[in-house]
């Protein structure tokens, strides 16, 4: 492959096009020899010619006003990085490139070290998953101008999410309405990470954590913020905030991060790059908090009791429909099974204790992707399956079907009767998700935006009727899945049910079952998926 230098003017590299995804060297802003001297390795991402990464570059040395930074970026066999780094242990040949290039900014002056604490390696998308696995590769190396010390991932994130044991600082750069693998219910898990480590650094939202491991979501970009001028298929497009100010929004991010790691810095540029990654870090926290909160009514919850199903705890007595005097009668656990063979053999049971009935419901949840790899970036549940006591159950347990009305009231009493609401389905409990997850959304200024946002440009979701399972048989039940298809006008959702089965059938009499749908899978579409034509995760 044909290797050129472009060594860019500072005033031209704004309206740089070129079709050979040239090596970029662009030497610093300033000429201020008492700064210290630092370069910055920008590995692109999958598709993504090196000039689309000129502008944020430039960006990122603007606002790095306390260092001479340099920056390369180098260009990638077949534009994908991943090629010549598929993990940390086999990433000798992108060390070459980078190496390579970093040769060249020394042949053009650079004057600092070729790796240790004077080199920040930074990526985008794929190039944030090579950018981690070379900097982990090579972390320990004996040799220090091999070594890599710090690490900026942008719309990606470290192998594993493994934040905390991630052996350098590193900074998890992510974009509100990044539409593939780095989505924010993803990077959520990247924080939970990061919290982790600082639970023993002071707490979450401290100094250690906002230097070492931050995890920062910008509000209002895309996963094509990070390339301007470069649509990433599968990407929310446009983003909310345009890239005149998108891009110094993303500068202003890294060069806090770089100054929090470049010594002599003065304690005003120290404070200003605390003060804007705690308030980024508010955010993300604000953003996530309503799909954290729905995630957490997936299971397992932990009691005294066990492991417990709690949409299915809340699911089966919404089934119950039950008046205020009833509900007070009445104590629902659903236990969480391991897998859906675990599920299979569990049943649900009731049993009274003195005035109180208590109904034993059951549940699990299956991943997303195990289906369709399309769907590896959604952290929410593909389904969660239940198996309620039916409500003829309840009502036969609590008498309340024994009642009779005479004229319009119950029999010897002056109480007057009103009409039985029908028996909910399935599909019934997915509307009740739906409600679930707008209210949770309404919990936090951010989430208001969603679904603000939502309200205004996001596709619906449609609920079918529910698919009942051949014959009442339960294994068939339990192999089956809920039906979720995005037909480019709404995502629409079909539960399968089992029963309710009556109260005089020979094989489990009075249970309900659902394939149900999780609320944190509806927060989840309301804060990407609707916005796209359709869902999925690809991403360059």
């Amino acid at each position: 492959m044909a290797r050129a230098l472009i060594m860019l003017p500072m005033l031209a590299v704004l309206s740089v096009v070129a079709a050979d995804n040239a090596d970029l060297v662009l030497p610093p802003l300033s000429n201020d020899t008492s700064l210290p001297e630092k370069l910055m390795v920008f590995v692109p991402g999958a598709n993504v010619a090196t000039e689309f990464y000129a502008e944020p570059a430039l960006a990122i040395q603007q606002h790095s006003t306390e260092m001479r930074l340099w920056v390369v970026i180098p260009a990638m066999p077949q534009k994908r990085c991943i090629v010549i780094c598929p993990s940390s242990s086999v990433c000798f040949e992108l060390q070459r490139y980078v190496q390579a290039v970093v040769g060249q900014a020394v042949a053009q002056g650079y004057a600092g070290g070729t790796g240790g604490a004077d080199v920040f390696v930074t990526g985008h998308s794929l190039g944030g998953i090579c950018a981690q696995k070379l900097v982990a590769a090579y972390a320990n190396s004996s040799d220090p101008t091999e070594r890599y010390e710090h690490a900026v991932i942008m719309g990606a994130y470290v192998d594993g999410h493994d934040v905390a044991n991630y052996p350098t600082p590193v900074l998890t750069l992510g974009a509100e309405l990044d539409g593939g693998a780095a989505r924010p219910g993803v990077t959520s898990l990247s924080l939970a990470s990061s919290d982790g480590a600082a639970a023993s650094h002071g707490g979450a939202g401290g100094a250690w954590q906002l230097t070492n491991k931050p995890v920062v979501i910008l509000p209002g970009l895309d996963h094509s913020s990070f390339c301007p001028g470069f649509h990433v298929p599968g990407d929310v497009f446009p983003a909310d905030v345009p890239n005149s100010s998108s891009t110094p929004l993303i500068a202003q991010h890294v060069a806090a991060f770089l100054h929090l790691h470049t010594p002599n810095v003065s304690s005003a540029t120290t404070k200003a790059a605390l003060a804007l990654l705690s308030s980024s870090a508010s955010y993300t926290r604000s953003l996530l908090a309503p799909l954290l909160a729905a995630l957490a009514l997936e299971g397992p919850a932990q009691d005294a009791a066990g492991p417990q199903a709690p949409w299915c705890a809340e699911s089966q007595l919404a089934l119950a429909q039950l008046d205020d005097a009833h509900s007070a009668a009445v104590a629902v656990r659903a236990v969480f099974a391991d897998g859906s063979h675990n599920f299979e053999h569990t049943r649900t049971h009731y049993a009274h204790s003195g005035a109180t009935l208590t109904l034993n419901a059951s549940g699990y949840k299956a991943a997303f992707g195990s289906l369709d790899i399309n769907d590896k970036c959604i952290v929410a549940a593909q389904e969660i399956g239940c198996k309620f006591v039916s409500k003829a159950r309840i009502d036969e347990q609590l008498n309340t079907s024994a009642k009779r009305a005479i004229g319009g009231r119950l029999e010897g009493t002056a109480t007057p009767v009103r009409a039985a609401p029908p028996p909910l389905t399935c599909a019934d409990l997915n509307r009740r998700a739906y409600a679930a997850a707008i209210s949770m959304l309404e919990t936090t200024p951010a989430g208001l935006h969603t679904l603000g946002r939502f309200r205004t440009r996001g596709r619906p979701m449609c609920f079918l009727d529910d698919a009942p399972t051949t014959g009442n048989i339960g294994p068939l039940f339990v192999s089956s899945t809920l039906k979720v298809h995005d037909n480019g006008t709404c995502l629409s959702v079909q539960s399968v049910s089992l029963g309710p089965v009556p109260l005089d059938s020979w094989l489990f009499p009075g249970v309900h079952y659902c394939k149900l749908l999780s609320p944190a899978r509806v927060v989840d579409y309301m804060m990407i998926d609707a916005l796209k034509p359709t869902a999925g995760c690809l991403n360059a």
